[in-house]
């Protein structure tokens, strides 16, 4: 090479590493929360076609108040959340719909005593739940008022997070506690541990659909997206769809696999969540194509407490 080509080429090089990248790929940032359907959004983030072309990240928010706070300043927008935040947030003028729903309901009961088989066995014992006033608390409100159940008769302690309530439970003398997919199984394991039998003793999907006269069918989180965003973005979307579908067909076929991923995500071992996956009901339905069963769920919800959906009832054109 010549001396001059050389200098040329070194020159080129140089400058190159202070100018931005030509090929470097463009951001897509999304959401989790901290339960077993965000081990979906984490392997369509690593596996999927949208990763092929862009740099797709997963972060998981860890409290309601994060999430809310997040959306607002706009540094969220992308998002799974509680089914009824998207409305709530629409309805209060932030530009928000609902893309899907990751899960068909894996809210259950455990116990340490096998003869509490029912909301109306909990009646003068000690239960811990997660999320006061978020989708755990109003689940088991509007159960309660269904089956004419006294909601204040129950002896509730609340806990800040899942992770939390499952802590009081095992340490101290709770009878029961309400729980999500992975927090349930690591619990049993963790019970094993400390010589606590703890006992899986009902699933709320099928309380729901006993009580309400359904299928056991609770529409209980999914993504939902900030609607400029998604506007902008639409072919985007339409991929992401594409790879969570696939991502779920993948997790139900390697558990042990996916389990590892999650652990990256999730507060939980890679047993218990290996364990959880056949009993969370995962999904991957788009909005749109469940707008009637969201109408009669966000029904209930609004007649036990407007203020859950920000005041007033969903309209069917937040559903993407």
């Amino acid at each position: 090479m010549k001396r001059r080509e050389f200098l040329a080429l070194n020159a080129a090089l140089g400058a190159s590493a202070f100018a931005p990248s030509l090929f470097a790929k463009e951001s897509f940032e999304m959401w989790g929360a901290p339960a077993i359907p965000s081990v979906i959004m984490a392997v369509a983030s690593q596996q999927g076609e949208l990763a092929k072309s862009h740099d797709v990240s997963l972060k998981i928010w860890r409290s309601p108040d994060q999430l809310r706070a997040g959306v607002a300043n706009g540094t969220i927008k992308v998002t799974m959340a509680p089914s009824n935040v998207g409305v709530n947030l629409a309805n209060q003028g932030l530009n928000f719909a609902m893309l899907n729903i990751l899960t068909t309901g894996l809210l259950n009961i455990l116990v340490k005593d096998e003869k509490i088989k029912s909301l109306e066995d909990l009646v003068g014992k000690k239960f811990v739940m997660p999320f006061k006033n978020d989708m755990p608390d109003l689940i088991v409100q509007a159960l309660c008022k269904k089956r004419g159940l006294d909601f204040n008769k129950l002896n509730i302690t609340y806990a800040q997070t899942p992770p939390e309530a499952i802590g009081m439970f095992l340490q101290k003398d709770f009878d029961a506690v309400l729980s999500i997919e992975p927090m349930s199984s690591a619990a049993i394991l963790r019970g094993k541990k400390s010589g606590i039998e703890v006992i899986r003793s009902f699933e709320l999907p099928k309380v729901w659909g006993e009580t309400f006269n359904t299928k056991p069918f609770i529409p209980q989180a999914g993504i939902i997206v900030n609607l400029e965003f998604y506007e902008q973005n639409r072919p985007l979307f339409d991929t992401l769809d594409s790879d969570l579908k696939n991502a779920l067909a993948w997790i139900l076929a390697n558990k042990q696999s996916a389990a590892e991923i999650g652990a990256n995500y999730l507060p939980a071992p890679v047993p218990a969540l290996a364990n959880s996956f056949e009993r969370s009901n995962l999904a991957v339905i788009k909005a749109s194509e469940i707008s009637d069963e969201l109408m009669s769920f966000f029904e209930i919800l609004f007649e036990l407490n407007p203020k859950v959906l920000g005041g007033k009832m969903a309209e069917k054109r937040l559903f993407l």
